[in-house]
């Protein structure tokens, strides 16, 4: 666990800051920008009515379409999902103390395991900083980079994992270079800074029609058989290629 800082006196073990009444103040907000995205959610029939679930999202360069449906699912299921964040969010004070309060926690399982112990939906972008500013060249692919982490935390939680794709976030913005790499290179590796060059409306994305597609949950459990590293990439797998078939519709 990782150790308390003053930046983090609880270390992992931080209090839960999310205010529930925020989305329900900004409700009015999020209707007005689903008209503007003309966005909706198909197959939400997949979606468990109760209980912990990890939704696998992939990440587009702005984030409204999380927060769109952030607000469907706490709309039409009365559950908001809370979502794991970069290590980078808390490591910026204000940004952390603003997404805290949106039920952002931080990326690890230790966090994860609380919320599905409480029994929410956790949400999770396998692909990170470097699929959410990947070159226009690479638009409908996944960059999971062979991750398992998310696989591992379903596993060990005993909890389906439930694909989401939105395959127009991906182009809110065109994005012409690999925004992570070239951040690397000037800040360093161990940083996940983006330095993306983008195109949209000025500093605003384009006005796209945005539709989520939910997959069929996979069920994170071993085979007869099976060794468990075996059934761990077995399961992701199963989810890399349930995304891509959501991204390309």
């Amino acid at each position: 666990m990782t150790p308390p800082t003053a930046a983090h006196p609880f270390g992992e073990d931080a209090p839960d800051a999310f205010d529930a009444s925020l989305p329900l103040r900004y409700a009015p907000l999020f209707d007005a920008l689903r008209r503007v995205f003309r966005h909706e959610v198909r197959g939400l029939e997949h979606l468990p009515p109760r209980g912990p679930a990890l939704l696998v999202l992939n990440h587009g360069p702005f984030p409204v379409d999380a927060i769109l449906l952030s607000h469907v699912l706490r709309a039409e299921r009365g559950r908001w999902p809370r979502f794991l964040g970069e290590r980078m969010i808390f490591e910026t004070p204000a940004l952390e103390a603003r997404l805290s309060k949106w039920g952002v926690v931080e990326g690890n399982h230790y966090q994860a395991r609380r919320r599905f112990e409480a029994g929410d939906l956790v949400a999770v972008f396998p692909g990170g900083a470097r699929e959410a500013w990947k070159p226009r060249r690479e638009r409908r692919q996944v960059r999971w980079a062979g991750r398992t982490g998310f696989v591992r935390l379903a596993f060990k939680a005993g909890v389906p994992i439930v694909p989401i794709a939105c395959p127009r976030a991906e182009d809110l913005y065109v994005v012409f270079n690999d925004g992570l790499a070239w951040g690397q290179r000037l800040f360093g590796d161990g940083r996940n800074w983006p330095l993306p060059l983008v195109l949209g409306l000025g500093v605003l994305p384009f006005p796209l029609r945005l539709v989520h597609h939910v997959g069929a949950p996979i069920r994170a459990e071993r085979r007869a058989g099976e060794t468990v590293d075996a059934a761990i990439e077995r399961v992701r797998s199963e989810a890399e290629a349930s995304m891509l078939e959501l991204l390309s519709r």
